[in-house]
C-alpha cells in the first residue's frame, strides 16, 4: 500500500519477527527478552541452552554495535553473546555474529564456544 516505506519503517520489527519464529521451529522453548533497570539498554531474546541463558540481540541492517549487548556483557557476564544480523558469520572476542540465515546454528556455536 506504501510502498517501500512500509518496509523501512518496521523492517526492524519484521526481522525481530522472523528470527522469533526461527527460535520456535528450531529449539522448540518460550521466548524471553530483557530490558535494563532504567529501561536504556534491551534485548530481543534471551534462549536457554542446556542451563545456559545466551542473549541474542537483533539486527535488521549491517550495523554491528551492541551497546545492550554490551550493557548485558557488564551485568551478567555471560560466556558468550551473540548477534544476527546481515553481516557474514564470525567471532569477535565472546560476540558471534549470526547472519539471519544461519539462526538455526545458534545454539551449536553456543556449545561449541563452552568446549
Amino acid at each position: 500500500m506504501h510502498g517501500k516505506r512500509l518496509f523501512n519503517e518496521y523492517e526492524g520489527a519484521f526481522v525481530e519477527n522472523y528470527i522469533a519464529q526461527q527460535l520456535i521451529s528450531h529449539f522448540h522453548q518460550p521466548l524471553f527478552y530483557w530490558r535494563s533497570k532504567g529501561g536504556k539498554a534491551e534485548l530481543d531474546f534471551l534462549c536457554d541452552f542446556e542451563g545456559r541463558i545466551c542473549p541474542l540481540e537483533v539486527k535488521a541492517g549491517i550495523n554491528p554495535k551492541s551497546k545492550s549487548l554490551q550493557s548485558y556483557d557488564l551485568q551478567f557476564n555471560p560466556t558468550s553473546l551473540a548477534r544476527t544480523n546481515l553481516l557474514n558469520l564470525k567471532k569477535d572476542g565472546k560476540i558471534y555474529n549470526l547472519p539471519l540465515y544461519a539462526i538455526s546454528l545458534f545454539s551449536a556455536l553456543i556449545a561449541k564456544s563452552n568446549s
